[in-house]
């Protein structure tokens, strides 16, 4: 294989997790890092030098290369706040509210800012981090328009026309999912599921998501994960995956609002989990790739340098 010029040392950097990577111009990477400290759990003046001891190697050698880091390094508990762009906001739009935290031995980094919009009651929702895998995904596919979703702890669906993020909604799916499981009455019950369990345990809560019709609807049915136990009418391996399958698929029914087809961005195991899901409820999502935080630091470093030109 030819060797791949860098174009960018690309970090992603969320509340509990750091990644980074030597990128080529196609958003592959040539060496990379994970694991480490998440942005939250370092102290002011301490980012910096973490991320110098990270990279260092790589800026010795490729000393011009640009630095950027999306994520929750620039929320106001991370490194240096990057305010939040409001929607509708594109390249042009994001490239304009990125900062420059200082830093001699890397000689700056190019934070992303997050997003934010309201919703119909004038409600204010916000995103770090995952503004930039959406333009990586829009960046890799060519497309301009679409119906995004990043599943996780505080799930995003977010709509984009011509290029640009006009709105979004947070859904705490994976967060709720957890503490029902570990800190109520649901989770007494449960028992690691037995081969074959898992997937009907989940066909079940999807069922269960689909049939229903009022906002409440989705309290009661969260009983359901406990009295199906006690009736014997679920088996105690089926009865988290229930619960997932329930939370997951009021999820996707929300977030989707009648839309057909999504693009599923995320860890590949949970976007073929949400891909199987969105099969059962009638909408077809199309995995992106795994790199788009980084093709969308690439397309962000290009805005860049076009609106300087």
């Amino acid at each position: 294989m030819p060797n791949r010029p860098p174009v960018l040392i690309s970090v992603d950097w969320g509340t509990t997790s750091f990644r980074a990577c030597l990128a080529d111009e196609d958003g592959a990477a040539i060496d990379a890092i994970s694991g480490g400290e998440g942005a939250l759990s370092l102290k002011s003046g301490e980012h910096e030098p973490y991320l110098v001891n990270q990279i260092s190697r790589w800026k010795t050698k490729y000393r011009e290369l640009p630095v950027i880091a999306s994520g929750m390094v620039g929320s106001r508990q991370g490194w240096l706040e990057a305010p939040y762009a409001r929607c509708p906001a594109g390249f042009a739009e994001i490239a304009a509210a990125s900062v420059v935290a200082p830093s001699t031995a890397l000689g700056g980094v190019r934070i992303v800012p997050g997003v934010s919009a309201r919703d119909a009651r004038g409600a204010p929702d916000v995103m770090r981090g995952e503004e930039t895998q959406i333009f990586g995904a829009l960046n890799a596919s060519g497309a301009k328009d679409g119906l995004f979703v990043l599943p996780g702890t505080h799930s995003k669906w977010a709509r984009v026309e011509d290029g640009r993020i006009v709105g979004f909604e947070t859904f705490m799916t994976g967060e709720v999912f957890a503490v029902l499981r570990e800190h109520s009455v649901l989770g007494r019950m449960m028992a690691p599921p037995r081969e074959g369990a898992a997937e009907s345990g989940f066909a079940l809560g999807l069922e269960a998501a689909a049939a229903l019709k009022l906002p409440g609807d989705l309290l009661h049915a969260l009983f359901m994960t406990r009295t199906f136990g006690l009736f014997n009418q679920v088996e105690p391996g089926e009865l988290s995956e229930y619960l997932s399958g329930l939370l997951i698929g009021a999820e996707i029914l929300a977030g989707a609002r009648g839309a057909k087809a999504a693009t599923a961005i995320g860890a590949p195991a949970l976007v073929a989990r949400y891909i199987g899901a969105g099969a059962r409820l009638g909408v077809a999502m199309t995995a992106a790739p795994e790199n788009c935080a980084t093709l969308g630091q690439i397309a962000l470093l290009k805005a860049l340098k076009g609106s300087r030109e």
